[in-house]
């Protein structure tokens, strides 16, 4: 088993990779609210000059995200990771969002 971790900046694709992963029967899933090291430094830190620039840099992107967190088999694994770089686009390119996968050594109360 494998956990996938999803982490969504662009939060108005999140309905529609929802509906492709079910269209697919990934239904299982769990999303978190969750918000950026850099976006958290810049508001906390508004009166230094170092990250005033990176306040800057963030200016007009969103500070918060959504992180999906699935444990999948092997194959829906495959399945889950075509639909989010079909959804995402390319997921390399800057702000748009990172996708990591995890081993899962025991699993317990996951339904099928």
């Amino acid at each position: 088993m494998n956990l996938l971790v999803v982490i969504l900046n662009e939060m108005d694709k999140l309905d529609e990779l929802l509906l492709e992963l079910s269209k697919k029967s990934i239904t299982g899933g769990t999303i978190l609210d969750s918000q950026g090291m850099a976006s958290t430094l810049a508001g906390w830190h508004k009166d230094i000059s170092a990250f005033g620039g990176l306040r800057q840099i963030l200016n007009g992107q969103r500070p918060f995200n959504k992180t999906l967190l699935m444990v999948l088999d092997d194959e829906k694994l495959v399945v889950a990771k075509d639909v989010v770089k079909t959804v995402m686009g390319n997921i390399n390119n800057e702000n748009t969002g990172i996708m990591f996968t995890l081993d899962v050594k025991s699993v317990e109360g996951l339904t099928k």
